[in-house]
């Protein structure tokens, strides 16, 4: 892995050429909390789209917040719909995590947020059961500005391949920390999106688009892929190759008596 020096630049240098490609990153108006709740938890490893058609059948199934707090998980997942992305797990959370906050405060409202420092949030949902830190940390950054770069599969999986992280070594928590380090507070939010959308666009799970990725002159994923399927087409080659035949004997020059007797 390069040094912390070469990981921010790297970091940098993707931010900007993501941004060429895809421009200045959208903020949503969310002007309840809760929102701000089903939106963290349902995001994870869903593209921006999902989310927002997921939020509008809530809309539909659900009388309000406090409907949804109080429903069985298999009817939340129903309105989820059975392809969305670890629609069980998050149809199991999400009124887990509203239940906690409304039994310590006794309200949907939330407005016991509005005193804690930026800090005191994102310490408050790592407290609740069942709350991971990709969420906390999304929403200590949406509900209370907080400087957080929110990890979850995808942003794993993009800053993997780019040798930026080590999802295999490295917990949730330790690539949080090392990226709130080395992306400044004001491109954060920014850097964040970004990587999102090319993990849904380009950057997919099982079958990436690497040919068509702003990033694949230095990933070190796409050098190696390349170097693979070099070595393998020089095997394939190798073996397509007749073997060499031995080298066929110099005819033996007639002596030059046997010559004479077969002209007499």
């Amino acid at each position: 892995m390069p040094p912390f020096a070469d990981k921010v630049k790297r970091l940098d240098r993707s931010r900007l050429l993501l941004r060429r490609r895809y421009g200045e990153p959208l903020r949503l108006i969310v002007t309840h909390p809760v929102e701000h709740v089903l939106r963290a938890i349902l995001a994870e490893e869903a593209s921006a789209a999902e989310v927002d058609q997921a939020i509008e059948r809530f809309r539909r199934y659900f009388a309000d917040m406090n409907d949804l707090r109080v429903s069985h998980p298999h009817e939340i997942r129903e309105a989820l719909g059975a392809d969305f992305p670890r629609a069980t797990y998050k149809a199991r959370i999400i009124p887990r995590l509203l239940d906690q906050a409304f039994k310590q405060h006794n309200s949907m409202v939330w407005d016991f947020l509005e005193p804690m420092g930026k800090m005191e949030v994102r310490a408050y949902f790592e407290r609740l059961e069942d709350v991971r830190p990709f969420i906390a940390a999304t929403l200590a950054r949406d509900c209370a500005g907080a400087h957080a770069f929110p990890v979850d599969n995808d942003v794993a999986r993009v800053f993997g391949r780019l040798g930026i992280l080590d999802p295999a070594a490295e917990t949730e928590t330790e690539m949080q920390a090392f990226l709130e380090r080395a992306v400044k507070a004001s491109r954060a939010y920014e850097a964040h999106w970004l990587i999102k959308r090319l993990a849904e666009d380009l950057c997919l799970p099982d079958k990436p688009r690497c040919e068509r990725c702003p990033l694949n002159a230095f990933c070190p994923s796409v050098v190696l892929a390349a170097k693979k399927k070099a070595a393998s087409r020089g095997k394939a080659g190798a073996k397509k190759q007749p073997k060499s035949k031995a080298a066929a004997k110099p005819k033996r020059k007639k002596s030059g008596g046997a010559a004479q007797k077969k002209r007499r």
